[in-house]
């Protein structure tokens, strides 16, 4: 966990998020807002070191952090499993602490009842399954165990849509005015379907060109590569006999 500050870029809409706190003397709740923030990411990083992943960079804009990695995107589902639920279970262990230097007396209650409501909210707020937040990346594990890579991002897509729509009226019904979090949602839902189509063509050249750890072997009756699911080498039907995904896959990257 050495060194690992200057891995951290401060996005510049969050810059104006601290000063517009600042200015009206909230000092207090940005402080905590971004230790929430700060935990969370440590969470993310410890797993990803121990699973050996390398850590690019850490963006942290004013509805959180994002945690770039360097990994292939046919890693274990388990792996993404856990790098998605380590800044959620950080969050909690910040519980138990923040009790315990309260039980010591080395907070004041009103801060802490003020940790209290940001924690719960920013912790909430993370498990709403809208990109890029981590109970979307939960949700898409869940359905990348049981669907193909391509059915399992278009089924959390429409999720993530659903979601929005659904955190938009809230706000609005509300008066939270959270303009630039909500901006920064969309923006990234519409970035994440923009780039789908690199991400599954980057997903099949994986499996072409790397020799990958699969659970399990599934034959196909349709030589369709929608069917590609992580964790599982696929055979296709062609004719009387079966073809592997890799034959496929090289024919396919060879044209």
């Amino acid at each position: 966990m050495k060194n690992i500050w200057h891995l951290f870029n401060i996005h510049f809409s969050t810059y104006l998020l601290i000063l517009s706190f600042l200015l009206t003397g909230l000092i207090k709740n940005i402080i905590l807002i971004y230790l929430i923030v700060l935990f969370h990411e440590l969470g993310h990083i410890l797993i990803i070191k121990l699973l050996g992943y390398k850590i690019l960079r850490v963006d942290i804009y004013p509805s959180g952090g994002v945690t770039k990695i360097d990994k292939k995107i046919n890693t274990k589902i388990s792996h993404d499993l856990l790098i998605a639920s380590f800044g959620i279970l950080f969050q909690i262990l910040l519980y138990f602490l923040f009790s315990f230097f309260y039980s010591l007396s080395f907070i004041r209650s009103s801060t802490y009842e003020l940790f209290l409501t940001y924690n719960t909210t920013i912790l909430i707020f993370n498990l709403l399954p809208i990109i890029p937040l981590d109970g979307y990346q939960l949700l898409r594990c869940i359905w990348e165990i049981l669907f193909p890579f391509k059915k399992a991002f278009k089924i959390s897509f429409i999720i993530s849509v659903l979601s929005i729509l659904l955190f938009i009226t809230y706000n609005q019904i509300f008066s939270l005015n959270n303009y630039l979090i909500i901006s920064f949602l969309v923006y990234k839902i519409i970035y994440e379907y923009k780039n789908f189509k690199y991400q599954n063509t980057r997903f099949q050249l994986e499996r072409f060109l790397n020799d990958l750890p699969y659970r399990s072997i599934r034959n196909e009756k349709k030589l369709d590569l929608s069917f590609l699911k992580k964790n599982t080498y696929h055979y296709f039907k062609k004719g009387n006999t079966y073809v592997s995904e890799k034959k496929i896959l090289e024919r396919k990257f060879s044209d």
